[in-house]
């Protein structure tokens, strides 16, 4: 692999962490191994500039980040895969990008304000493709954890604002349901009450949620069996049913 970031930060890993890494990505499966190798590279060289308190990952990468940081990084052999990177930032965040990675396409969008999608080449990888969010989108991103994989920090947005992210996304669509399971379980691991994570949501995304917790289960997204447990599951929808009427 030629990230060259990535690489400088884990060589001083300890034997055992090291020769981890090496037969995580040895194994992972694409889009995965391009796309999370740009992803952390991209981490290692904010830190080492000092901008990484200037950004956020959020979307798969981050739904992966949270995965790995409760199962450890081998899950990512396992999980459904993603093909581009979602990040927000500052725009000293995307012009350091651009001042150190090959840049093949910067471009508008024509439909979402202060997004631009930037394409990235590293030496001897693939493409990779950054959805960036700058201006306005980037508060929406305030206030995010960071997670450590091998050594790296990862600045990414915390399981409840991916959920509520994922209940914008076309119902069709069932792995961003899959997603909203796994962040489940994720807060269930962290011993979030379900009475808490009701509180967080509108009644329309509480019906929304208690949908989109119906069709991940019914879902194949990936080959991951992590989700949340019958108890949580059922007091969760307790807590998000209170005060509807009884049909």
């Amino acid at each position: 692999m030629a990230f060259k970031h990535l690489e400088e930060a884990v060589v001083d890993l300890p034997n055992q962490e090291l020769a981890q890494y090496m037969q995580i990505f040895e194994g992972l499966r694409e889009p995965t191994k391009t796309v999370l190798g740009y992803t952390l590279d991209i981490a290692a060289y904010l830190k080492k500039v000092k901008l990484n308190d200037d950004y956020a990952v959020f979307g798969g990468y981050a739904v992966l980040s949270h995965l790995m940081n409760i199962l450890g990084p081998q899950v990512a052999l396992l999980w459904r895969g993603s093909k581009d990177i979602d990040m927000a930032g500052t725009m000293r965040v995307l012009g350091a990008l651009k001042a150190v990675y090959s840049v093949t396409n910067d471009s508008v969008s024509p439909n979402v304000a202060d997004k631009r999608t930037v394409k990235l080449v590293e030496d001897h990888e693939k493409a990779c493709k950054i959805d960036f969010y700058y201006g306005n989108c980037q508060d929406r991103f305030a206030e995010p954890e960071i997670n450590y994989h091998f050594g790296i920090p990862l600045r990414v947005i915390t399981p409840l604002k991916i959920i509520r992210g994922k209940l914008n996304t076309p119902r069709e669509e069932l792995v961003h349901s899959t997603d909203i399971l796994r962040m489940l379980a994720v807060l269930e691991r962290r011993d979030v009450s379900p009475e808490y994570i009701s509180h967080q949501f509108t009644a329309d995304q509480k019906d929304n949620l208690l949908a989109r917790v119906q069709a991940g289960h019914e879902s194949s997204g990936d080959r991951l069996d992590f989700v949340p447990s019958q108890t949580y599951e059922r007091k969760l929808g307790k807590y998000l049913k209170q005060g509807k009427p009884i049909v």
